[in-house]
């Protein structure tokens, strides 16, 4: 008999502060195996970046690549925020840094049809005899994937056709996914042959994983709270496995100190390279998420222009703070504005308007804290419209002008606004309208457009290459 370990992590956004618990957990357990004579791999199942920290924004994915080269992991997927938070150039370049193997099926360059370079639908691990045979998909998000030039198919059908031609080949199939729970549950009573599906994106926390029809199924939740650790017992002779088991390792001090010095100087670097100015103002902006405020106006504005729309809409909450008067930096607007958030274009009714109007005012509305469709703010705030106008009677909103017009409630009008307002159920009418995204632009980069030109100064306009980690 023997045991095959596998230790894991998953949609860690770039919340590094544990990264060098990790890295003396990691350490330490590969050493003990080694004494032991057990066999291991160590893998991430994605969104191991997130563009809300510098190191990641400042570095353009790079960082992260390195971290996961120095902490000696095998093989990774990607999740959305690697593949639709950067352009295909971009990650392209970042991987090409790697030192592991990503493994990734369902995704395709738009033009050629073949998968990108750096990446393999499957590969077969050899672990002291024992085949081991790892397939890795993603969550699929055509509409952004397309605007990068990318196409993304379908996951499972993806997975049941490498399940078909990997299961003869090995011993066991451990399927990557970061496709979320859910998912991973269907995957686990309809496809045969899997063994394991290490999992991602939906940030459950599977204490001792969970037994599904044979197959066991582990995740860790989300930003470096928790290491994954999957033991499975194999009979050599008999070619079948005996029993398997997840668990979750909370991450504590002590830490790998040279680790942790590695994201301090890696975050220097990315902060570093963000360090280029943009404007120069002649008087502070400021931001107030419950009432109208200029850097959330001007970032309405940005929308409408950029949507070429008939309004601008945004929640005063994507703005984090305030920008003072002077020299005016690319970090600076990242600071306050970071969140992994796209320009869209809807087409509403008139009646449509209003009621989203009216529930922007509802004080639940604005206090709301999310979490998740990009947001990386702390509430929601109040709705800010450019190009819109009107008066508040009560609970009721009166007197709606459009660019100086009454509004016509049975007319249809655009709107500029955020993806993150497609993406869940907060502003119905937008959820049901046809959308149209922009991309690779986010809101700071139209916060910055906009910026630069108020400012009474040129920006600093020398191009920057892809930053170096060096």
């Amino acid at each position: 008999m023997i045991r095959l370990h596998f230790f894991h992590t998953n949609d860690i956004h770039s919340h590094l502060n544990n990264w060098g618990c990790l890295v003396r957990y990691l350490n330490d357990e590969r050493h003990r195996l080694d004494q032991v004579g057990e066999p291991y791999l160590t893998l991430d199942l994605g969104d191991h970046m997130d563009r809300v920290n510098p190191l990641t924004e400042g570095l353009l994915g790079a960082g992260n690549v390195h971290l996961l080269n120095e902490a000696g992991y095998d093989y990774a997927t990607i999740g959305n925020n690697e593949g639709i938070t950067f352009t295909k150039d971009q990650l392209s370049t970042a991987y090409t840094m790697r030192h592991f193997k990503v493994v990734l099926a369902n995704l395709y360059d738009q033009h050629s049809g073949l998968r990108p370079s750096w990446c393999l639908p499957w590969v077969i691990d050899d672990m002291q005899g024992i085949k081991v045979g790892l397939i890795g998909i993603t969550a699929a998000f055509p509409n952004f994937y397309r605007l990068l030039g990318w196409s993304i198919s379908d996951p499972y059908t993806e997975l049941k056709a490498a399940v078909d031609q990997v299961r003869g080949k090995v011993d066991l199939v451990v399927v990557l996914s970061h496709c979320g729970l859910p998912f991973d549950e269907r995957v686990a009573k309809e496809l045969s042959g899997i063994d394991v599906i290490i999992g991602a994106h939906t940030h459950h926390v599977l204490e001792q994983g969970e037994l599904l029809d044979g197959t066991l199924i582990a995740q860790t939740g989300k930003f470096l709270r928790y290491a994954g650790h999957i033991v499975i017992e194999y009979d050599e002779c008999k070619r079948k496995v005996l029993h398997k088991g997840a668990d979750l390792i909370t991450l504590r001090k002590p830490e790998d100190q040279s680790a942790a010095l590695e994201v301090k100087r890696l975050t220097d670097r990315g902060i570093a390279n963000m360090q280029h100015r943009i404007a120069y103002l002649d008087h502070p902006l400021q931001v107030d998420w419950f009432q109208s405020s200029e850097l959330p106006s001007m970032m309405a504005d940005a929308l409408r222009l950029w949507c070429d729309a008939d309004i601008g809409l945004v929640n005063a909450g994507v703005i984090l703070g305030p920008l003072p008067k002077g020299a005016v930096t690319r970090f600076m607007v990242h600071q306050i504005c970071p969140h992994p958030i796209n320009p869209c274009r809807v087409e509403v009714s008139g009646n449509a308007i209003i009621s989203m109007i009216q529930l922007g005012m509802k004080k639940s509305f604005q206090n709301y804290a999310l979490k998740g469709f990009g947001f990386r703010g702390k509430r929601v705030g109040c709705l800010i419209f450019s190009h819109l106008t009107y008066e508040q009677e009560g609970e009721t909103a009166v007197h709606v002008r459009i660019n100086g017009k009454p509004l016509d409630k049975a007319g249809r009008y655009s709107i500029g606004t955020i993806d993150m307002f497609t993406l869940g159920a907060m502003l119905p009418p937008i959820v049901k309208a046809e959308q149209r995204f922009y991309l690779p632009e986010t809101l700071r980069d139209l916060l910055a457009w906009q910026l630069s030109k108020r400012s009474d100064a040129k920006p600093d306009s020398h191009p920057l290459p892809h930053p170096s980690i060096n």
